[in-house]
């Protein structure tokens, strides 16, 4: 992905709603597309009411996972009542697979350059927004679009050692799920992210399955927007201060409300932090002092305490041996990765133990993380530990295609023809039937003319080529 700095997108706008088949009308959601003569994107638009072209407004770029974009805008102008925000959202899906990602970057820039030229945006307040595989395109966005983006990641992220320096001057929020398979990435990034800026901020919630709450939501926009206006030294007036204030107090409780007593106090330290000296902080300290005195906040957090260093104990333990095994491509191990990973998966399906079914999910999402991230890194040689660590996808994922390609693929450039010959049985065992695809596995010429190869393949499928 080539880097695209906000002068040259600034250069390619023409601010002010144009003359065009649609209408985008103020204090509406709109459906459009994006107005271009080589693609077509369709994504949702909302104007404030307030709405003028000579007074910019702050901008929200939503990349919603599903392509529900109608839906996530609304969910934010709820959450954004009564502040000056042009509200974006794709009304196409995000592919999850990380391979997805460059078209998914496409279709937001697209979506993003398409608004720059339409509406009055004020480009020093700009923020991008993503869910899941949106998350992945927001993050990915912050470093094409050079400048300091001011990012909210919720359950994903992108990030890789290139863009380290892009990164640090990025502001981020994050919320992931306890129970989400991204919980160890997420923190991953969130540690590194703390040490550049100590106002980036991860959230943890109950479940991340969906986009949060629209009061949490607002909340976090609103603290994103705080730090953003600090950073540029730009001062906010007695009225925002104390809207926005009412507001995430309203958040505080509500999280009380659904029983998030630790993460409402967490968050009410945050907002403490931000409104100290510009309101008057006793309703904020009010609602803190009782959460802490409350007997379910001691409980929660005795409970997470509890937790940390049970978790804490299996997640070295983890680490360390899937590190060791993955350096050696160690094949001698890979029927206590696969007893493991039957645990975990058993525990993640059991409803009747919240606590391990939490661990489980998290500590599967960790391996995946991991071996991910080893493949993404290590793209030629080490042919064992990149069998090896396909080997472990397919422990994970069973139905994951891919990796079992990816096997046969690499056994076939290491002269193995045997492991080849047993990942591609058991890839069709799996019900496999793209017959054209198993004749243009990369570097598997000579593999594909052979007796066996053929043979397994017309076992299956009824046909061969050779």
């Amino acid at each position: 992905m080539r880097n695209l700095s906000l002068a040259l997108l600034l250069l390619i706008s023409v601010y002010g709603l144009k003359a065009q088949e649609q209408v985008l009308h103020r204090g509406a959601v709109t459906e459009t597309v994006t107005a271009n003569d080589s693609i077509s994107i369709p994504y949702s638009i909302y104007l404030p009411p307030t709405y003028d072209v000579n007074n910019p407004s702050n901008a929200l770029f939503i990349f919603d996972s599903e392509g529900e974009g109608t839906k996530a805008t609304r969910l934010f102008v709820s959450a954004l009542q009564g502040e000056n925000y042009i509200i974006v959202a794709n009304n196409k899906p995000l592919p999850q697979a990380l391979d997805s990602l460059d078209a998914n970057a496409k279709m937001g820039l697209h979506i993003m350059q398409d608004v720059f030229r339409k509406v009055s945006l004020d480009m020093n307040n700009v923020y991008l927004a993503g869910h899941k595989s949106g998350a992945k395109v927001a993050s990915a966005l912050s470093y094409i679009v050079r400048g300091k983006a001011n990012l909210l990641l919720i359950d994903d992220v992108y990030f890789a050692n290139r863009f380290a320096d892009q990164a640090q001057e990025n502001l981020a929020i994050g919320v992931v799920g306890e129970a989400s398979p991204n919980y160890y990435q997420m923190e991953d990034y969130f540690y590194m992210m703390k040490a550049y800026n100590n106002d980036n901020t991860l959230y943890f919630v109950e479940e991340t399955k969906t986009w949060p709450s629209a009061a949490l939501m607002g909340t976090l926009i609103n603290r994103l927007y705080h730090l953003n206006n600090e950073r540029l030294n730009k001062k906010l007036s007695d009225t925002v201060w104390q809207r926005q204030y009412q507001t995430d107090l309203n958040t505080i409780k509500q999280l009380t409300l659904a029983d998030e007593y630790v993460n409402a106090y967490e968050l009410a330290t945050d907002l403490k932090g931000e409104y100290r000296g510009n309101v008057d902080l006793d309703p904020l300290r009010d609602l803190q002092r009782g959460l802490r005195r409350s007997d379910a906040y001691k409980q929660e957090k005795r409970y997470m305490r509890s937790d940390d260093i049970e978790e804490g104990l299996l997640l070295d333990d983890i680490s360390y041996f899937l590190d060791e095994d993955l350096a050696l491509g160690s094949f001698s191990n890979l029927g206590y990765w696969d007893e493991r990973i039957q645990q975990f998966r058993a525990a993640a399906q059991n409803s009747a133990k919240p606590k391990e079914q939490k661990v489980a999910k998290r500590m599967l999402g960790y391996i995946d993380y991991v071996v991910t991230d080893f493949l993404t890194l290590n793209r030629v040689a080490l042919f064992d530990q990149r069998i090896f660590a396909n080997v472990l996808r397919t422990l994970l994922d069973p139905e994951n295609d891919k990796a079992y390609l990816d096997i046969i693929s690499l056994a076939a450039i290491d002269g193995d023809d045997n492991t080849a010959y047993f990942y591609l049985e058991e890839l069709l065992k799996q019900g496999y039937d793209d017959y054209e695809a198993l004749y243009s596995i990369p570097k598997t010429e000579l593999l594909r003319i052979k007796p066996t190869y053929n043979e397994l393949v017309e076992s299956y499928l009824g046909k061969s080529k050779f």
